[in-house]
């Protein structure tokens, strides 16, 4: 099994499902190479495809209606509540929250309700569910960013920051800092509650036993999160000299934290809300979970190397925050008495500098990087097998493929 690329005029990868080749880790470089290089064509021998608009295109169509949808199902919650002006700080912060991002989870519920069905991609009924998905995820960022005591997300202050500045420059009394975590914790109880409603609209659309099974879906996932969440935060608790990383518990993290809610779930989700059989189900776990693992391996690494200006994120973010993750478990793994102890002191230091959080990443770049990459890649071809098996047309399987190249080669 395997793909074959193809470039279209505007310079776009097209995948081809093609059962004659057996390396996606060969396409995924090629493709890569295309990126740098639109110019470059390459048309394989005896491959004849139609024009096809791609996955990325469809899904940049589609975001501006998850953007109309998510906002819907906030206002209801908030319509239906009745606030005073009072709330006006925490309303304005939750409809802040919800004003950028890929939508990432949203446009994968819609893509698994277009793998089920005859529709195409946004033209099934599970509006309210990607807005579900997309207000759940931007409670859970809240959280996130208050747990990791971040200072910004996309070049704005976190919640917690913002809530503290209002505090201060308000002139209350107390703790500026307490009442910006308390507020934090208040706004994303209220983004969960409205993702909730959300899921609620959606389930009444669907017949009984069906929106029993999604709303069982749903709840599992996001208990499964916060699991994952307890997990990453005990890990980056553990003395590193006495309880060095290892990749199998970093791994047990990302899948229980992010890939199974980030990739795994929303699809599942939305092909299930239009009627999926078990035996599809099945087929796209088994092909979805191993690059839902690949996702956050990739956003790891741009935790340590990833460009501030693309990713919103400050230079070696994961390094200051003391993330325990694959990536600094395979760098410890190889690196040198000298080098732990240098990780050590500067993972465990709340306040490290420019020049430290550098040397740290130089370790991880030298020890660590390419196995990782290496482990991507496996991952990649792991799941291009496992959907060979999936009992799907190929021009779906095309759209999963390219879906596998979307998550995997990001800068952001």
């Amino acid at each position: 099994m395997g793909t074959a690329p193809i470039s279209s005029d505007d310079g776009a990868i097209i995948y081809h499902y093609n059962p004659t080749l057996t390396k996606f880790s060969q396409t995924l470089a090629l493709t890569q190479h295309f990126m740098l290089n639109k110019a470059n064509l390459y048309s394989p021998p005896c491959t004849r495809l139609k024009r096809m608009t791609t996955l990325a295109k469809r899904f940049a169509a589609l975001r501006p209606r998850i953007d109309l949808d998510t906002t819907r199902a906030l206002d209801e919650t908030v319509a239906a509540l009745n606030p005073g002006d009072t709330a006006t700080d925490l309303l304005d912060a939750a409809k802040d929250s919800l004003r950028s991002g890929k939508r990432l989870r949203a446009l994968l519920v819609h893509l698994g309700a277009s793998l089920t069905s005859e529709k195409t991609l946004g033209d099934n009924d599970v509006h309210w569910l990607g807005a579900a998905l997309e207000l759940y995820q931007a409670s859970a960022l809240v959280h996130d960013d208050l747990i990791d005591k971040a200072l910004t997300r996309r070049g704005i202050a976190t919640p917690h920051i913002r809530f503290a500045h209002i505090h201060t420059q308000s002139s209350w009394t107390g703790s500026a800092s307490d009442f910006g975590t308390a507020a934090a914790l208040l706004l994303g109880d209220f983004l969960f509650s409205a993702a909730e409603l959300a899921t609620i609209r959606q389930s009444e659309r669907l017949p009984h036993d069906l929106a029993t099974r999604v709303l069982t879906r749903y709840a599992l996932m996001h208990t499964e999160v916060a699991l994952g969440q307890y997990l990453d935060v005990h890990s980056e608790n553990l003395p590193l000299h006495t309880y060095g990383p290892k990749v199998c518990d970093a791994q047990e993290v990302v899948l229980r934290k992010s890939a199974r809610y980030s990739i795994v779930q929303p699809t599942l989700l939305g092909a299930l809300s239009a009627g999926a059989t078990d035996t599809l189900l099945h087929s796209l776990e088994a092909a979805l979970t191993p690059w839902g693992i690949a996702f956050q391996l990739r956003d790891d690494d741009l935790g340590v190397f990833g460009d501030p200006q693309i990713t919103g994120k400050p230079a070696g973010d994961d390094i200051r925050e003391g993330k325990r993750t694959v990536l600094l478990a395979l760098a410890w793994k190889n690196a040198s008495k000298e080098e732990r102890l240098h990780l050590q002191h500067t993972l465990g230091n709340p306040n490290p500098g420019p020049s430290e959080i550098a040397a740290a990443a130089d370790i991880i770049a030298a020890q660590g990087r390419a196995e990782h990459e290496e482990l991507i890649t496996r991952l990649i071809d792991e799941g291009v097998c496992a959907l060979d098996a999936c009992p799907l047309a190929d021009e779906k399987k095309n759209d999963l493929l390219e879906l596998a190249h979307i998550i995997t080669a990001r800068a952001r």
